[in-house]
Protein backbone atom coordinates (compact mmCIF):
# COMPACT_ATOMS: atom_id res chain seq x y z
CA UNK A 1 0.00 0.00 0.00
CA UNK A 2 2.63 2.32 1.26
CA UNK A 3 4.50 1.56 -2.86
CA UNK A 4 0.82 2.72 -4.12
CA UNK A 5 0.93 6.19 -2.07
CA UNK A 6 4.68 7.12 -3.59
CA UNK A 7 3.87 5.93 -7.14
CA UNK A 8 0.77 8.72 -7.17
CA UNK A 9 3.18 10.94 -5.56
CA UNK A 10 5.70 10.78 -8.52
CA UNK A 11 2.67 10.59 -11.09
CA UNK A 12 1.45 13.50 -9.38
CA UNK A 13 4.49 15.45 -9.18
CA UNK A 14 5.35 14.83 -12.88
CA UNK A 15 2.02 16.77 -14.10
CA UNK A 16 2.55 20.29 -14.98
CA UNK A 17 0.56 22.82 -14.53
CA UNK A 18 -0.19 24.62 -18.35
CA UNK A 19 1.96 27.99 -18.58
CA UNK A 20 -0.80 29.47 -20.60
CA UNK A 21 -4.58 28.88 -21.12
CA UNK A 22 -7.86 29.73 -22.83
CA UNK A 23 -11.55 29.35 -22.23
CA UNK A 24 -14.52 30.52 -24.01
CA UNK A 25 -18.07 29.65 -24.63
CA UNK A 26 -18.49 29.52 -28.76
CA UNK A 27 -22.35 30.45 -29.39
CA UNK A 28 -24.03 28.19 -32.06
CA UNK A 29 -24.49 31.05 -35.47
CA UNK A 30 -26.79 30.39 -38.35
CA UNK A 31 -24.83 31.74 -41.73
CA UNK A 32 -26.91 32.53 -44.56
CA UNK A 33 -25.52 33.28 -47.73
CA UNK A 34 -27.21 36.27 -49.20
CA UNK A 35 -24.97 37.48 -52.30
CA UNK A 36 -21.23 37.34 -52.00
CA UNK A 37 -20.71 37.72 -47.94
CA UNK A 38 -22.58 35.32 -45.62
CA UNK A 39 -25.58 37.01 -42.82
CA UNK A 40 -24.53 35.70 -39.65
CA UNK A 41 -26.95 35.71 -36.18
CA UNK A 42 -26.44 34.06 -33.12
CA UNK A 43 -28.72 31.02 -32.16
CA UNK A 44 -30.70 30.35 -28.97
CA UNK A 45 -28.83 26.95 -28.10
CA UNK A 46 -26.28 25.43 -25.79
CA UNK A 47 -23.03 26.97 -26.01
CA UNK A 48 -19.94 24.82 -27.51
CA UNK A 49 -17.33 25.33 -24.58
CA UNK A 50 -13.68 25.57 -26.02
CA UNK A 51 -10.12 25.16 -23.88
CA UNK A 52 -6.73 25.36 -24.90
CA UNK A 53 -3.63 24.46 -22.72
CA UNK A 54 0.24 25.47 -23.28
CA UNK A 55 2.38 23.26 -21.54
CA UNK A 56 6.21 23.37 -21.69
CA UNK A 57 9.15 21.00 -20.04
CA UNK A 58 12.51 22.52 -20.65
CA UNK A 59 12.28 22.45 -24.76
CA UNK A 60 9.53 20.00 -24.91
CA UNK A 61 5.90 21.40 -25.41
CA UNK A 62 2.58 20.82 -26.57
CA UNK A 63 -0.50 22.39 -26.64
CA UNK A 64 -4.19 20.83 -26.04
CA UNK A 65 -7.36 21.59 -27.76
CA UNK A 66 -10.53 20.32 -26.45
CA UNK A 67 -14.44 21.00 -27.37
CA UNK A 68 -17.09 20.23 -25.50
CA UNK A 69 -20.84 20.55 -24.36
CA UNK A 70 -23.44 22.19 -27.58
CA UNK A 71 -25.38 20.36 -29.81
CA UNK A 72 -24.36 17.45 -31.44
CA UNK A 73 -21.67 18.14 -34.11
CA UNK A 74 -18.92 17.36 -36.02
CA UNK A 75 -16.07 19.12 -37.97
CA UNK A 76 -12.68 20.39 -38.16
CA UNK A 77 -9.90 21.00 -35.32
CA UNK A 78 -6.53 22.67 -36.15
CA UNK A 79 -3.20 23.35 -34.15
CA UNK A 80 0.02 25.17 -35.31
CA UNK A 81 2.49 25.69 -32.59
CA UNK A 82 4.67 28.99 -33.50
CA UNK A 83 8.56 29.37 -32.42
CA UNK A 84 9.89 32.93 -31.27
CA UNK A 85 11.27 33.28 -35.04
CA UNK A 86 7.67 32.94 -36.57
CA UNK A 87 8.80 29.23 -37.23
CA UNK A 88 6.14 26.21 -37.49
CA UNK A 89 7.28 23.96 -34.64
CA UNK A 90 4.63 21.43 -34.66
CA UNK A 91 1.48 21.15 -36.41
CA UNK A 92 -2.20 18.94 -35.72
CA UNK A 93 -5.53 19.02 -38.05
CA UNK A 94 -7.79 16.51 -37.30
CA UNK A 95 -11.90 15.89 -37.37
CA UNK A 96 -13.48 15.85 -34.48
CA UNK A 97 -17.06 14.97 -32.89
CA UNK A 98 -18.93 16.21 -29.62
CA UNK A 99 -22.45 15.89 -27.67
CA UNK A 100 -23.71 13.15 -26.08
CA UNK A 101 -20.80 13.69 -23.22
CA UNK A 102 -18.06 13.38 -25.94
CA UNK A 103 -15.64 16.12 -26.34
CA UNK A 104 -13.09 16.74 -29.93
CA UNK A 105 -9.28 17.06 -28.61
CA UNK A 106 -6.02 17.32 -30.78
CA UNK A 107 -3.11 18.14 -29.34
CA UNK A 108 0.23 19.15 -30.95
CA UNK A 109 3.65 18.61 -29.48
CA UNK A 110 7.22 19.55 -30.25
CA UNK A 111 10.61 21.46 -29.54
CA UNK A 112 12.32 24.80 -29.24
CA UNK A 113 13.86 26.98 -27.26
CA UNK A 114 11.97 30.28 -26.46
CA UNK A 115 8.71 31.75 -26.28
CA UNK A 116 5.95 30.43 -28.05
CA UNK A 117 2.25 30.38 -29.44
CA UNK A 118 -0.36 28.64 -30.13
CA UNK A 119 -2.93 29.30 -33.29
CA UNK A 120 -6.11 27.21 -33.17
CA UNK A 121 -9.11 26.78 -34.74
CA UNK A 122 -12.46 25.05 -33.95
CA UNK A 123 -14.86 24.98 -37.29
CA UNK A 124 -18.11 21.92 -36.01
CA UNK A 125 -21.53 21.64 -37.26
CA UNK A 126 -24.59 19.85 -36.25
CA UNK A 127 -25.61 20.36 -39.77
CA UNK A 128 -24.13 17.58 -42.37
CA UNK A 129 -22.49 19.36 -45.18
CA UNK A 130 -24.28 20.27 -48.70
CA UNK A 131 -22.50 22.25 -51.22
CA UNK A 132 -25.48 23.57 -52.05
CA UNK A 133 -27.04 24.80 -48.86
CA UNK A 134 -27.74 28.42 -48.47
CA UNK A 135 -27.65 28.35 -44.63
CA UNK A 136 -25.88 26.25 -42.48
CA UNK A 137 -25.24 26.24 -38.52
CA UNK A 138 -21.96 26.43 -36.70
CA UNK A 139 -19.94 26.83 -33.98
CA UNK A 140 -16.63 28.74 -35.46
CA UNK A 141 -13.50 29.65 -33.30
CA UNK A 142 -10.51 30.78 -33.55
CA UNK A 143 -7.56 32.52 -31.34
CA UNK A 144 -4.00 32.72 -30.44
CA UNK A 145 -2.59 31.63 -27.30
CA UNK A 146 1.00 32.83 -26.08
CA UNK A 147 3.43 31.88 -23.02
CA UNK A 148 3.86 34.93 -20.96
CA UNK A 149 7.43 36.07 -22.05
CA UNK A 150 6.17 36.73 -25.76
Amino acid sequence: MRFLGLLLLILLSACEAPVAEHREEVPLRLFRWEGESPRVEVLPAEPLRVEVRLYRAGRELSAHLRALGGLEAEGDLALVLEGPGGEAVAEAFGEGRTGRGRAAFLRAAGRTRGPVCAFWLVSLSPDPFREEALEARSYEASGRLCEEER
